[in-house]
């Protein structure tokens, strides 16, 4: 599989900003604004494999707001998280 054809939400990692959709994500309120930008504190994986993330816990950067979303509402890596250890 070609790195470009990978979809964002897998590249995903914990600490990263993200931009999330909302107007994809069933879990959020209408009153959401059409995106938002977020910073994720944890990835779950699926049944059948740990490592393909369902789930992310972000934090909305705006608000404070911590959610649980979809992986496939993330539309985009804003900046990746800095593990220099």
């Amino acid at each position: 599989m070609k790195p470009s054809s990978i979809p964002q939400f897998l590249l995903v990692k914990a600490g990263d900003y993200v931009k999330v959709n909302s107007e994809l994500n069933l879990i959020h309120s209408r009153k959401s604004p059409n995106s938002w930008i977020g910073q994720v504190i944890n990835c779950i994986g699926g049944a059948r494999d740990p490592n393909s993330w369902t789930l992310f816990q972000v934090l909305n950067i705006d608000n404070g707001e911590i959610s649980f979303i979809n992986a496939d509402t993330v539309e985009m890596i804003l900046k990746t998280a800095n593990k220099d250890n």
